[in-house]
């Protein structure tokens, strides 16, 4: 009897581990996946991919930045091989291009330098102070553009303003990783920062779902 629970406990967990590997497929590190372009995060994340050869477009499509170009246009059209569709660029969650991501942030694709369960990208954005006086041109209206930096949780794909906090509950979903980079004192941290998030990504390898 007790051979038996054991073999029907093995064939559960065995069953399990299986459908669990049917359920993802691993992103490569390298994202050398096709060119393609993704209307949602939920579509990148299925890896519903709009490949180019999909893109209504009169670019050449030998170009190496086809499909970027393709999206500067205020409208992208794709056949999902029934049809024509139209969707406003600006609302494009994201594309993939020569091994690279870019993701769409407040209307304008930004590229992901570091990728993984956690990436890492740099935006320009539009703030708004306050506004000014100059005794030579009058008012101003206190709109600037700053650069700043940017985290995404690959796996509700939220993007956050950079903060070492942020960072670091993200690193804590690795217990021996964590406790790795608190060891550091807070200068090493800073410095060492990006260098403990790609580990993180080298020890969490990411999946599409099917």
């Amino acid at each position: 009897m007790r051979g038996n629970l054991l073999a029907l406990l093995f064939c559960t967990l065995l069953k399990s581990f299986l459908i669990g590997q049917t359920d993802s497929v691993i992103v490569p590190a390298d994202l050398s996946i096709a060119d393609a372009v993704y209307i949602s995060y939920y579509d990148f994340r299925h890896n519903k991919a709009i490949l180019k050869e999909q893109i209504a477009s009169t670019l050449d499509k030998e170009q190496l930045d086809f499909v970027g170009k393709s999206l500067d246009k205020e409208i992208f059209s794709y056949s999902d091989g029934q049809k024509t569709n139209e969707v406003k660029s600006n609302t494009v969650w994201g594309f993939v291009q020569n091994k690279t991501l870019y993701i769409n942030y407040k209307g304008s694709f930004y590229r992901v330098p570091v990728f993984g369960s956690v990436c890492y990208l740099v935006a320009t954005v539009e703030i708004v102070g306050a506004g000014f006086y100059d005794p030579m041109f009058g008012y101003g209206s206190g709109r600037r553009q700053e650069v700043r930096e940017f985290l995404i949780n690959f796996y509700d794909g939220v993007i956050t303003e950079f903060k070492m906090d942020e960072a670091e509950l993200l690193l804590s979903r690795d217990k021996l990783i964590y406790a790795e980079f608190k060891k550091l004192n807070r200068r090493k941290q800073k410095e060492q920062i990006f260098r403990y998030i790609r580990k993180y990504n080298e020890a969490h390898p990411i999946h599409f779902l099917k």
